[in-house]
């Protein structure tokens, strides 16, 4: 009965966070950073995979965002495995709606300690834009960074994944943007919409770094395949985004560095091909005071489907 209460509370907390916004750079949700029991599963048999998924989130001023991935796995040797992932995003609100490529990601994860009952990895990648962050509406004006598919950064990512008898799940990370070639043009004051003042300027944006820091745990239903992990996320913006005003000068926003703590809970179905299928339900408890980035959104719900080549 306990694994049900657990179960009814984060799905309550989940559907009542829409006030507020989960902030992912992407590291949030990279391989083995996300759900790493599925991924153990798969070092067994030492199959490549294939992950199709789709999540749905509500931003700024309602900005409605679908986010497509597609995500491959192959194994290198018996330890290393290699992950590519392809980013797109459509995005819909009142300022009008996009549709563009977002980011490539490239990860090797390394697990050191193959055959323990605990579950030691190292996660070391980069993320590459395939946009700039400056798509305009049909009007010809430049939409804020909510709109947008890629925030135009290229970052190195580092981190590890921890479990502890296939029970408790640590992870730690850190997102670094080394070069930004973010090209965004957006000043609210072109638009006469008083929401529009609820984005922040973003001429030039120039982002900051993040930290992770991730605990989580797995429930194993009995007489089922299905595992449930409800977790708490913990993602430190470091230091304070700028823009370019209009007279040229590099200008801070204040309030975009923070914290944002984010509860989730994910649900895995194995099938008997090793195939999978995955729900994934979060939301925050804690947001920074402006996210000019656009990374913000009330709630996140994302499924995605495993094949197990």
């Amino acid at each position: 009965m306990k694994v049900y209460y657990v179960f009814a509370i984060t799905m309550v907390m989940a559907l009542k966070g829409f006030a507020q916004g989960c902030s992912d750079a992407g590291f949030c949700s990279l391989g083995i950073l996300k759900n790493n029991l599925e991924n153990k599963a798969d070092s067994a048999h030492r199959r490549p995979s294939l992950n199709i998924g789709v999540n749905y989130g509500l931003g700024e001023e309602n900005t409605s965002t679908i986010n497509t991935y597609l995500e491959y796995r192959t194994y290198l040797n018996s330890r290393l495995s290699l992950q590519t992932k392809l980013t797109a995003t459509y995005a819909s609100g009142f300022l009008g709606s996009l549709f563009n490529i977002g980011d490539i990601y490239g990860t090797l994860s390394y697990e050191l300690n193959k055959n323990s009952p605990n579950s030691f990895n190292l996660i070391g990648g980069v993320k590459i834009p395939l946009s700039t962050g400056n798509d305009k509406n049909g009007e010809g004006k430049p939409l804020p960074l909510d709109y947008q598919a890629s925030i135009g950064t290229y970052d190195a990512i580092g981190g590890f994944n921890y479990i502890i008898q296939r029970k408790w799940e640590l992870d730690a990370a850190i997102q670094v943007p080394l070069i930004q070639i973010n090209k965004s043009t957006f000043f609210p004051d072109e638009f006469t919409d008083p929401r529009v003042l609820n984005f922040s300027p973003t001429n030039n944006f120039r982002r900051k770094s993040d930290l992770l820091g991730r605990i989580g745990y797995y429930i194993y239903l009995q007489h089922s395949t299905l595992v449930l992990k409800p977790s708490l996320s913990g993602i430190y913006h470091v230091g304070t985004d700028t823009y370019e005003n209009r007279f040229g000068n590099r200008t801070l926003l204040p309030g975009s560095q923070g914290l944002t703590l984010n509860g989730s809970i994910v649900i895995t179905k194995t099938f008997k091909n090793l195939n999978s299928f995955e729900v994934f339900l979060g939301t925050p408890f804690i947001v920074r005071d402006i996210r000019p980035d656009g990374l913000t959104r009330s709630a996140v719900i994302n499924l995605q489907y495993t094949i197990a080549f």
